[in-house]
């Protein structure tokens, strides 16, 4: 009695994620990622945690991002992608120059009052990085973006072009003044404000003044 072959058992079907799925996952990656970098620290996240977590391969997690260094560049990039479309959108029923450089420093403190663990992991964590862990902000398109918008706004301020040393001194106090208030209302727990609302007043205020300075604008168009 002769007997059949065995065959095999056929090879299980793999499933692919559409587009939609795919890009949910990844925020979701994202937002697992910054919980983890949030409370536990930058070296408690990993490529094999984050594997484990979600039931990927390591394969199928490098699809997403290829190393730690990829996930921590998506993670912040996210963030300045939502900041920058904000910053955009100040512009929008602004009349003159000044109005709109006040509305983008008030758009800036805004996002990231909204947003103190995120400000925080970005601001304030640089110096905490393990085994060389960072982000190149200057490589990064949204970021150039940002700080080329935030200098354009600056210019626009001027009664001339202003010069580059001039313009670049400027838009660095403006960022300077910006993140000290930053800085001091998030992240100085122990610090006793004494208004932070008259201090976040008083910034604007003399960020506009720096500009005006630092630009040597008219009287008659700084008063505007």
């Amino acid at each position: 009695m002769s007997s059949k072959p065995l065959r095999k058992p056929p090879a299980p079907v793999r499933l692919r994620r559409s587009a939609a799925e795919m890009a949910a996952l990844k925020h979701a990656l994202l937002e697992r990622a910054r919980l983890i970098y949030r409370d536990e620290g930058l070296a408690a996240l990993s490529m094999r945690r984050m594997a484990q977590e979600f039931k990927l391969s390591t394969m199928a997690l490098y699809s997403y991002f290829p190393n730690k260094q990829a996930l921590l560049e998506g993670l912040w990039m996210e963030i300045f992608e939502a900041l920058l479309a904000e910053l955009q959108a100040v512009k929008k029923g602004r009349r003159t120059p000044l109005r709109l450089l006040e509305a983008h420093v008030r758009s800036f403190l805004g996002f990231w009052e909204q947003r103190a663990d995120q400000f925080r992991m970005i601001y304030m964590s640089a110096g905490q990085t393990a085994g060389g862990d960072t982000v190149d902000m200057e490589q990064q398109p949204v970021y150039v973006q940002m700080v080329k918008l935030t200098r354009e706004r600056v210019a626009a301020c001027a009664a001339t072009p202003p010069s580059d040393a001039a313009l670049g001194l400027s838009t660095d106090a403006m960022v300077a003044q910006m993140l000290g208030y930053l800085l001091l209302s998030l992240g100085v727990a122990r610090y006793p404000l004494h208004d932070r609302d008259a201090l976040r007043e008083r910034t604007v205020r003399d960020i506009q003044c720096t500009v005006q300075q630092g630009l040597a604008l008219p009287a008659k168009r700084a008063r505007r």
